[in-house]
Formats: C-alpha cells, sequence, structure tokens
C-alpha cells in the first residue's frame, strides 16, 4: 500500500500552542530588547557621566588657576591661599553632590603628595564633606597612575586635550575619573585637580529601565494574549470546531444519505478546507453507491460461478467405484481447476457390457470460456463414441465439428482410449496430449511415448493415428493433464515428469484412489505455498483381468465428487 503523507500531532489545542509562542515571544521581547535598551542607555550615560566628570573638574580647575600650590612644599604652612583653595573644593563638594572625591594633587618622582584634605562627599548628609587624609599627606602610585599623572603634566596649554578622563575600580565602586593640569599665571603645572565621581546611578538607571521594559513587554503581552485568543476563537477554533464535528459525522451523514453542507464561512484556507470536505462527501457517496454496485455484482457473478463449478462437477463421473458390479477393473480420477471453473475434463463410461471408453482432456485456456468449451468437446466426445465410432474417427469428427464453429480459435489437448474388458486390448490416440504412464505386472511405471497427433479445433481435416496396447492382469493405466508436470514451487521450478515417475513408484502397489493421494501429497510438498497454475487433472485404471478383482484393492468406496 502507498503511503501519500503522514500527520504528526501533538496534544494540545491551537490555542494553547498559541499562547504558548506568544509567552515566549515576550520573554524573547524582554531579554532582547532590554540588553539592547540597556547598552545603549550604558553608553550614552557613561557619556554624560564622563563629560560631567571634566566639566566639574575643569570648573574648579578655573577658579583656583593663578595660585602655586608648590609653596605649601616648601613652607608645609596653611596660609590664606589654602584656605581659599579648600574652600572652593569644599563649596562644590556640597553643591555637587554625585562628586565621590575631589583633590589636588602634585605627583612626585617616588609618590603623590595632597595639598589639600582629600575629602569624601556624602549626599545624603546636610553637613560639609568630611576630611579623608591630612594636610601634605603622601601616598604611592596604583598601578598605572604615574603614567598618567606624568602624561597630563606634561601637555601643553596648546594640546587640544589637557586632561584624563577614564574608568577606574576603587573597592566595590566603580569611579568616573577626570584630571585636570593647574596652571599658574606663568603657564606652570605645578599640581592636578582631580574628580572621582560614582557611576553606580547607571546601574541604577539600567536595573529600572529593565523593570520597566519588563513589566511593559509584560502587559502588553498579556493585552495581546487575550485580543489575539478572541479573534484566534472567532477566525479558526469555533470554524475548526464545527469542521471537525461535521467530519465526525460523515460515516453517519453516509449511512443516511444526508448531504453535508458547510456552514464555515472565513473567506480564508479554513473555508476552502470546508469546501473540500464537502466535495469529499459527494465523491464518497458516489464511492459508496459505486462499490454497493460492484460489491453486488461481483456477489451475483460468485453465485454464478459457484453455480457453474457444480453444474461442471455434475458432469464429470463423480461416484466411485463408477461400476461396483464390475471386477475386472477399478477406476479413480480427480480434476481440480486453477479456478472457480476448469477447462479440464476427464471421462469413462461403457459403451456395451465388453467395452470402456476412457478420456481426458485440457483446453487451452482458463476460466469460464475454457469451462464453456470443455463442456462442448466433452459432450461431443461422449456421443461420438457411443455412436459406435473408433478412437481415430471420433476424435477426427470431434476436431471437425469443434473446428467449424470455432470463432475464439481454441483448441483442445485429447486422449482417447477404449478398453476391450474380456482381452486388455486398449485401442487409444493422442491429440497433442500429455504421454501416459503405464505399469506393468510385475514392474514399476514407465513413461509410455504413444504416437502423437495435433490438439484438436485448429483446422478441420485433420488425420490421426491410434496404437493398441495389451493390458495384462495387474496393469495399471495413468494419464494426466499437463497441470501435473507443470505444477510450480515458489521459485518457478516445475513438478516435471520424472518426480511424477518416482511418485507413483514410491508405492507400486496402492489402488488407484491411493495412487492419485500419493501423487497430490508430492504435488502439494513440492508447490508449497505457490499459487496453482493450471488445472490438475487426473485418471488411473487398474486392470484385473476377465472376471476378477484388480491386484491392488481399492479403498475407495462410497461416493464422492472431485472437480
Amino acid at each position: 500500500m502507498r503511503v501519500y503523507g503522514k500527520i504528526k500531532t501533538r496534544r494540545g489545542t491551537i490555542a494553547g500552542r498559541s499562547i504558548r509562542h506568544l509567552v515566549l515571544l515576550g520573554i524573547f521581547l524582554v531579554f532582547g530588547v532590554g540588553i539592547i535598551a540597556g547598552q545603549i542607555l550604558y553608553t550614552r550615560n557613561l557619556e554624560i557621566y564622563t563629560e560631567y566628570t571634566y566639566s566639574f573638574a575643569h570648573l574648579v580647575a578655573d577658579n583656583i588657576s593663578g595660585i602655586a600650590p608648590t609653596k605649601f612644599l616648601e613652607t608645609e604652612t596653611k596660609d590664606q591661599e589654602y584656605f581659599d583653595i579648600r574652600y572652593t573644593l569644599m563649596t562644590a563638594g556640597i553643591y555637587e553632590h554625585e562628586i565621590k572625591d575631589f583633590y589636588l594633587v602634585v605627583p612626585t618622582e617616588e609618590d603623590l603628595i595632597y595639598i589639600s584634605e582629600i575629602y569624601h562627599n556624602q549626599p545624603e548628609d546636610e553637613e560639609p564633606p568630611v576630611p579623608q587624609a591630612g594636610f601634605l599627606e603622601h601616598r604611592d602610585y596604583r598601578p598605572g597612575e604615574k603614567e598618567i599623572m606624568q602624561q597630563v603634566l606634561g601637555r601643553s596649554p596648546t594640546d587640544p586635550e589637557e586632561l584624563y578622563i577614564g574608568l577606574r575600580q576603587l573597592g566595590d565602586e566603580r569611579l568616573a575619573t577626570a584630571l585636570v593640569p593647574l596652571r599658574t599665571l606663568v603657564n606652570e603645572v605645578p599640581a592636578l585637580v582631580g574628580v572621582d565621581v560614582s557611576i553606580a546611578a547607571i546601574w541604577v538607571a539600567q536595573m529600572n529601565l529593565y523593570v520597566m521594559l519588563a513589566l511593559t513587554i509584560i502587559v502588553l503581552t498579556s493585552i495581546g494574549i487575550v485580543f489575539h485568543y478572541l479573534i484566534l476563537k472567532r477566525t479558526m477554533i469555533r470554524p475548526i470546531q464545527s469542521l471537525k464535528q461535521d467530519t465526525d459525522q460523515l460515516v453517519e451523514m453516509l449511512d443516511h444519505d444526508e448531504v453535508y453542507v458547510s456552514d464555515v464561512r472565513t473567506g480564508d484556507e479554513l473555508e476552502a478546507l470546508a469546501h473540500s470536505v464537502e466535495e469529499m462527501d459527494r465523491n464518497l457517496k458516489h464511492y459508496v453507491r459505486e462499490n454497493a454496485a460492484i460489491t453486488a455484482e461481483r456477489e451475483r457473478l460468485n453465485t454464478e460461478l459457484a453455480l457453474a463449478a457444480g453444474i461442471q462437477a455434475d458432469m464429470l463421473p463423480g461416484v466411485f467405484p463408477p461400476f461396483p458390479e464390475r471386477k475386472e477393473f477399478e477406476l479413480y480420477a480427480v480434476m481440480d481447476p486453477a479456478r472457480e471453473v476448469g477447462g479440464d475434463f476427464y471421462d469413462f463410461f461403457l459403451i456395451d457390457e465388453d467395452h470402456l471408453g476412457l478420456g481426458i482432456a485440457d483446453v487451452s485456456g482458463k476460466g469460464i470460456p475454457a469451462a464453456l468449451f470443455m463442456m462442448k468437446t466433452m459432450t461431443l466426445l461422449r456421443s461420438c463414441v457411443l455412436a459406435g465410432l473408433g478412437p481415430k474417427q471420433a476424435l477426427e469428427q470431434l476436431n471437425d465439428q469443434i473446428a467449424a464453429n470455432n470463432s475464439e480459435s481454441m483448441f483442445v489437448t485429447v486422449w482417447l482410449g477404449i478398453l476391450e474388458i474380456s482381452t486388455g486390448r486398449l485401442t487409444a490416440v493422442n491429440a497433442g496430449h500429455e504421454y501416459p504412464i503405464l505399469k506393468s505386472p510385475e514392474g514399476c511405471y514407465e513413461l509410455l511415448r504413444d504416437r502423437h497427433g495435433v490438439a484438436a479445433g485448429g483446422m478441420e481435416g485433420i488425420r490421426y493415428r491410434e496404437y493398441e496396447l495389451q493390458l495384462e492382469p495387474g496393469s495399471i493405466l495413468f494419464v494426466y493433464s499437463d497441470g501435473l508436470p507443470e505444477a510450480n514451487d515458489p521459485a518457478g521450478r516445475l513438478f516435471g515428469t520424472d518426480r511424477v515417475l518416482r511418485a507413483l513408484n514410491s508405492a507400486p502397489g496402492q489402488s488407484p484412489e491411493e495412487t492419485m493421494n500419493t501423487v497430490r501429497a508430492a504435488v502439494d510438498a513440492f508447490v508449497g505455498d505457490a499459487e496453482q497454475f493450471d488445472d490438475l487433472t487426473m485418471l488411473c485404471l487398474a486392470y484385473a483381468g476377465p472376471g476378477e478383482k484388480p491386484a491392488a484393492s481399492g479403498t475407495g468406496e462410497g461416493d464422492e465428487t472431485h472437480g
């Protein structure tokens, strides 16, 4: 059976899967948009903070420019200029609460010297900044700090950049740092103004952005889910449910010959699907009606074939032993058609008290035509023999009669013999049939290569030659159709004449019926599961002599019909 397509199904509903997809989309938007927007916000805020840090450092440097802080190093005293610097720094720190640290520093070769106390701003208090170091305090350089300080000190007033701006980590805090050179009236740079601004507010703003984005997307996604579900329910779920209910009832509607009419009006693929279901319903009804008619016709033909098979079987002699009062011979025959009816036949009848007619034939083709031709041939052949004709004359007359009206160009192979019971003399003729097999009283079964003529029915005017055999008491004659040696196994090998002879000689002392059973068992074992290709017909005669019982006593008492 050819499979055109497979549908993989998953548990759940369309609405449920759509909602899950929307939720996943919302989560993706929260993370995706949040990361992108947060990065943009962080970059922009960092630019703002660094500009702010530079601006404040430059403002402080401008307010205290012109003073020579190095004299504090020489005198180590706090004069009015020192207090002016301190006041400037403190005033700036009070009003700029985002500043973490601000200081005035003189880089030396060995260390850093802070001119003013270092102040740490406390934006949550109303008090002034709290000093973090003493006056003229020396501190060691941090990694990389000395090079930066010297680079800023060495800049000329005409350089495009006169400051250092960067990020650095101080403890648990991350700072934006600006260093601006402090110039005297003679353009000397004795010290640097340093400002540290905490960028923790950037992280706070970024987290607030994440929270706002998440809440916004969650709310919008929830609204979208509700809105999408309502639309989905009206445009897809209800039409699909209606279509499912209708298709579930298709079989019942077929039984009641009802017409399916879809009420799906969505204007999209669902409506097209509903129309396809309507068309399928119409086609199914048409196919059901056709199938019912075909089934009824097939049943009628099967009945007629069974009747024809019965009629054909009734035409063949089927009661065994056929002549229980005659002890001179014993007969048994079978015909097994490949189809309901066959084209083979066998026949035997008493012409008079001392003559027995024997015949076996195989019509070309199979089935009903061969069966009809077979019945015609059998009737004509029997009538010719009963009219007193010998085998030769009977077969020639049969050939002329069937060839005269044979528009289908069918033919039949025939072996016909007349046995004189009192003497055992058998007169026979062979029209293209299989060679008979003969067993002598003390010998084994052997193939008798008799004279062959052409099959009957091909053309008028054919002449045949008959021959004679002398049957001794204890002789057995076995004739058959080509369905026996041409029986094939699943591999296509033929049973063959040699196997027929081996089967017969495996039990040479059997009665005709037992001989048939032995041969048929050998054929069945050889054929196995292969389909029967041709009709199989066999006839066996055991001759005992005048007024005697055959040497191989039969076991086939009673009535039995074969074929």
